[in-house]
């Protein structure tokens, strides 16, 4: 159960730091889990060290991506509504209840740009945890506190549009924090809050988004949220086998025995994610 404290830092600043969320052993089984699901995705390269890739053209990360919610990961599986630690943290956060995607596994191979995690204004939260130490100079986030707000996001874009950069000359700085973590940690930050990642050698990321529930009484927001919940484990640029990486399908045949699992694939199958 967060604090208050937390809380309040969460939608004040648009991030708040859960130090220590999973201990050493569930974060060994996270890191197992998402390197052999890589490998075996993608080949032996994708767990290991590779050639760092450019930014793509919305600003993500290069890299390999993988929804893991596949019954030969277990723990991931879990994370994303049987624990509350994940589930329940988001709830807290967004003030009511969500509804997950699936947890991704990733090997980040490059640096990013200023970028949010959303364009729509339906808003949400992301949990993130790095697999490695991460530091300033390792690849660790970076975060412009208050960018979430519509207000201080108006005034960010009207800076952006003055940058230099637009122009052909140096960039300007942008003032942020650097948020550096540990193994079992986990960043929580808003679906709008800018965002950034550079340096470091390639690096092994677990990450998972949870999205408002709109309610029944929202079509277009439903709408809006489905369209969304699709597109998160849609990688068109990924080949992989989707048949032995299923993004919904394991975690929804044992969702019966978990109420919490339950609860969540009610909101997904009332969003028309999932069917049946």
């Amino acid at each position: 159960m967060l604090s208050h404290q937390q809380i309040l830092h969460f939608r004040t600043f648009g991030y708040v730091v859960l130090p220590g969320l999973l201990t050493a052993a569930e974060t060994a089984t996270l890191r197992s889990e998402v390197t052999a699901a890589l490998a075996d995705a993608f080949g032996p390269g994708a767990a290991g060290p590779g050639v760092p890739d450019a930014a793509d053209d919305l600003g993500g990360i290069g890299g390999d991506y993988l929804p893991l919610a596949a019954s030969r990961a277990p723990f991931s599986l879990a994370l994303i509504a049987d624990d509350a630690r994940t589930f329940g943290t988001s709830a807290e956060l967004l003030g009511g209840p969500t509804v997950p995607s699936p947890g991704v596994a990733t090997r980040f191979s490059g640096d990013s740009v200023w970028h949010t995690r959303q364009g729509p204004d339906v808003g949400g939260v992301t949990l993130w945890a790095d697999l490695e130490p991460r530091a300033a100079d390792t690849g660790a986030l970076r975060l412009v506190p208050g960018s979430h707000l519509p207000e201080f996001e108006r005034r960010l874009c009207e800076y952006r549009a003055a940058e230099p950069a637009l122009s052909g000359f140096a960039s300007w700085e942008w003032p942020h924090v650097v948020v550096e973590t540990k193994p079992g940690d986990m960043v929580a930050f808003h679906a709008h809050l800018m965002n950034r990642a550079q340096g470091g050698a390639p690096r092994l990321t677990w990450t998972i988004d949870y999205l408002p529930w709109p309610g029944l009484g929202q079509p277009d927001r439903m709408g809006i949220v489905r369209d969304l919940l699709l597109d998160a484990v849609e990688f068109d640029h990924e080949h992989y086998d989707q048949e032995r990486w299923p993004a919904w399908r394991d975690w929804a045949a044992g969702a019966s025995s978990i109420p919490s699992r339950a609860i969540a694939l009610e909101r997904l199958r009332l969003l028309d994610v999932l069917t049946g």
